[in-house]
């Protein structure tokens, strides 16, 4: 099963939004151009290189208001 295969089936929905450079440097990410980023309630998770970092905190994050 490909990783973002089990992260859909773990609840995990495609984070669309911009994450800020902040995020990439606390990863020391060397990948921040391949990127993919997917999330669901405390948890981003990435899937853009075998690294696969995550963080629990919307921070660096985008926001999204919803809209009711």
């Amino acid at each position: 099963m490909k990783f973002t295969e089990y992260l859909k089936k773990e609840g995990y929905v495609r984070y669309r939004g911009t994450v800020d450079k902040s995020v990439y440097e606390y990863f020391d990410c060397k990948c921040a151009h391949k990127a993919v980023w997917y999330y669901k309630k405390d948890s981003y998770q990435c899937a853009g290189c075998k690294e696969q970092c995550e963080t629990p905190g919307p921070e660096g994050f985008q926001s999204f208001l919803m809209m009711g």
